[in-house]
């Protein structure tokens, strides 16, 4: 049952990322280049606080109530009131962005932050059906999402309309999931135990949103200096190969949400060693799978996908295999620590990750070299995981555990 569940949501993954990358899709052929550009500003605002919407709940939630019993109704309520006060800043962010860009294009602004709290609550009731182990739920309300929004999104942008009634209507279908959501989970957002709710678990949720904070700067920082350097053609060549890989972010994301809550339930017994083991070996083999099919990606396939920026990627394709090879044992460690709230040396593997992504990459692009700089990004990967494992080989030797007892919390 187990493994269908896992099944389940990896499928929920799924469809939530390419419904988003539809999305964005159609929004960039109604718009112009002008209001695409806009729009990718505050799309990016937006994806931001969900980002640490998240970290700081949707993580919390997996961690400390996936055992069975744990999330009551009353748990499940407040942690939707937390994702309440996260779509404050977030409304205030876009509608700021409203107040300072020119009058043309205020609209799409207040669009956007009118619809973020139904985006963020719709993405933090996910999180809560895949918590209580009943992840069909939360593919169902996707699949809402996604077949209402896109469909009406394209048939708004083949009969002449506009990106402003492109992003209302893909709000519309965020409200709409949003609201079967709460049906079916028999819950509301409570606001005030929602922050009494983060105080309680701010151990976690605090130190999961740091995290996720400090890597999003990091990789932030560095793309812009690494304009300097190589200038914005290298840039671009870098984030086109990076592209190359993109389906594997998917399934990376997917390990939170598929294994992390099966790991929370199997802790202490056989079974958590036993799906580390089959989550290594499923990933290992899709990274494998991918990264050839993307090395041996013919020159006309890569010339539909990229255009002329195809020249440049294609150089860059061997360091970023072997960067995406490296998030394998890495995200499995992340995994494994989040699941036995070893929360200690998860932010120090992160931390050396994002430490390591801003220096590498940027010292190695002073030789002018996009091809350097990638390997410097696959080497912060690389050097990350290595961490994490001499991590926990050290908290091993320091507890004087065996390699069994090892698997549980090891702080």
């Amino acid at each position: 049952m187990s493994g269908f569940r896992r099944l389940v949501t990896f499928t929920d993954q799924g469809v939530s990322s390419i419904s988003n990358f539809v999305a964005v899709a159609v929004a960039a052929n109604v718009a112009t280049a002008h209001d695409f550009g806009q729009f990718s500003l505050a799309y990016a605002g937006l994806l931001l606080f969900l980002g640490a919407q998240r970290a700081l709940v949707g993580e919390t939630l997996l961690v400390r109530y996936s055992r069975t019993g744990e999330l009551t109704r009353r748990v499940a309520g407040a942690s939707l009131g937390a994702t309440a006060l996260v779509a404050v800043p977030a409304v205030l962010l876009l509608a700021a962005g409203a107040f300072l860009s020119a009058p043309e294009d205020a609209g799409l602004w207040l669009i956007m932050a009118a619809v973020s709290p139904f985006v963020l609550l719709q993405d933090s009731i996910r999180y809560l059906f895949i918590c209580q182990a009943r992840p069909a739920k939360a593919l169902l309300i996707d699949g809402i999402w996604a077949v209402g929004s896109i469909s009406t999104m394209i048939v708004t942008a083949r009969t002449g309309g506009g990106l402003t009634l492109v992003l209302v209507w893909w709000g519309a279908g965020a409200a709409v999931a949003l609201a079967v959501g709460l049906a079916l989970a028999r819950t509301v957002p409570a606001v005030i135990h929602g922050a009494r709710w983060l105080w309680l678990n701010r151990d976690f949720a605090f130190r999961y949103l740091a995290e996720f904070l400090t890597l999003n700067a990091s990789t932030f920082a560095v793309l812009y200096l690494l304009v300097f350097p190589l200038g914005a053609a290298g840039v671009g060549a870098l984030r086109a190969a990076q592209l190359l890989f993109s389906p594997l972010n998917t399934v990376f994301s997917a390990i939170k949400t598929a294994v992390i809550p099966e790991l929370v339930r199997t802790r202490g017994n056989p079974a958590f060693r036993s799906r580390l083991v089959e989550t290594l070996g499923i990933v290992l083999v899709l990274s494998l799978g991918w990264g050839t099919a993307v090395l041996l990606l013919p020159a006309s396939a890569g010339e539909f996908v990229l255009g002329d920026t195809w020249r440049n990627a294609a150089e860059l394709r061997w360091p970023y295999a072997v960067q995406y090879l490296a998030m394998v044992p890495y995200t499995v460690l992340l995994a494994y620590f989040r699941a036995a709230q070893a929360n200690r040396l998860s932010t120090r593997m992160r931390g050396v990750l994002a430490a390591l992504t801003l220096a590498l990459p940027l010292g190695l692009a002073l030789t002018g070299s996009a091809e350097a700089s990638a390997w410097g990004f696959a080497a912060a990967v690389a050097v990350a995981a290595g961490c994490g494992l001499l991590s926990v080989r050290t908290a091993r030797v320091r507890a004087g555990r065996t390699s069994d007892a090892a698997l549980a919390p090891v702080d």
